[in-house]
């Protein structure tokens, strides 16, 4: 553990290398009063009195592979056991809005593998114990939003829908959640997975409704809210990406881009107005392996986003997290950075977090 002292201990959570686990970090707020909700998925860091810790404390593995679907039918004979165990991308928020709200904290995840699609589990503390037992309407399982071929009987069909994330939309009035899908409309080398929305007004109905439009070219005909882009750091896979709603009412996206010509995962930002249409900057992508910052020269993974209050300017400073690899994808670690902007991001001196990563977003 480092020396770095800080006012009281807050909950991160992450991804565990056997499953989801939550990880604990000396932090920040004393006081809930007045703070940003956490469930606009922005950590509110603004009585911060130290750097954020390079160390973890401790961990307690808070959710295991223990369902049919958890496991990819993927080459995998003997579904539905075997396939390996890929379950994480959690995120977590706490039941606090809509018409029923119960108190209770939400963990949504996945796998990313054929067939996932994205499951729920509920516990009445954040650090569980965390219950798949929930009433799904029209399932039999806890997936609320199944894959495009839950149901597929063909072991080798690649549809899935991963990386999930929720927040609160307060304009109107619904749980958002955003997530990638396996687009059957790609080209050769194009559009294989871009980032979806499904909403619900009430988290405990477990009823999702994911937004749609005929006119779509994607396959399903979900609308692409945070689409591939025709430039080549985004123009195969706009995916595992986060969304957050800064204190001054943006809606700010966290974009993970792949690449069809073979370069690591690039990140990029994009700002909307509703949670729905988003801009990409022109500048992406932002930050990279070749982006000047000395980074590592593998895959680049967004991490967390957190607010740090005004600077001495009376700009808000925010903390940017994301994680770095080495070519092209070991030893993924996270690594602190701060801007103003988004479009200029400045790394933390004092390097990489000495816990190890994994893949997905840490859930704020």
């Amino acid at each position: 553990m480092n020396t770095y002292q800080f006012s009281r201990r807050e909950w991160l959570k992450g991804v565990g290398l056997f499953g989801l686990a939550l990880i604990v970090a000396p932090a920040i707020a004393h006081d809930r009063s007045g703070r940003l909700d956490n469930n606009f998925q922005v950590v509110d860091l603004t009585d911060l009195d130290g750097d954020l810790p390079l160390d973890v404390l401790s961990t307690k593995q808070v959710l295991k592979q223990t369902e049919d679907w958890e496991h990819s039918t993927w080459k995998n004979p003997d579904w539905p056991a075997g396939g390996g165990d890929t379950v994480g991308y959690p995120s977590v928020v706490k039941n606090l809005h809509g018409p029923k709200p119960d108190g209770k904290y939400y963990l949504f995840y996945a796998h990313h593998d054929p067939r996932s699609g994205i499951g729920v589990a509920v516990a009445e503390s954040i650090t569980g114990p965390y219950s798949k037992d929930v009433n799904v309407p029209g399932r039999s399982d806890n997936q609320v939003v199944p894959s495009f071929h839950s149901d597929s009987a063909n072991p080798g069909d690649p549809a899935h829908n991963s990386s999930p994330w929720v927040l609160w939309n307060e304009q109107e009035e619904l749980w958002f959640m955003y997530f990638h899908f396996f687009n059957h409309a790609h080209t050769a080398t194009t559009n294989y997975q871009p980032t979806a929305l499904a909403t619900t007004p009430d988290l405990a109905s477990h009823k999702w409704t994911i937004w749609a439009d005929e006119s779509s070219k994607a396959v399903p005909k979900w609308v692409t809210v945070l689409p591939t882009s025709d430039k080549p750091w985004a123009n195969q896979a706009s995916s595992y990406n986060m969304v957050h709603r800064l204190p001054d009412g943006r809606w700010l996206a966290f974009v993970r881009g792949t690449s069809n010509d073979g370069r690591p995962t690039r990140l990029g930002f994009a700002t909307s107005k509703d949670g729905r249409r988003f801009t990409y900057f022109e500048q992406n992508p932002i930050i990279h392996a070749a982006d000047g910052g000395g980074g590592r020269k593998g895959v680049y993974r967004p991490g967390f986003i957190g607010y740090l209050g005004k600077n001495a300017a009376g700009e808000d400073k925010y903390l940017v997290a994301w994680k770095e690899s080495h070519h092209f994808d070991g030893d993924a670690r996270l690594i602190y950075g701060y801007t103003t902007d988004f479009k200029t991001v400045n790394r933390d001196p004092r390097g990489h977090v000495r816990w190890k990563g994994a893949d997905g977003s840490l859930c704020t």
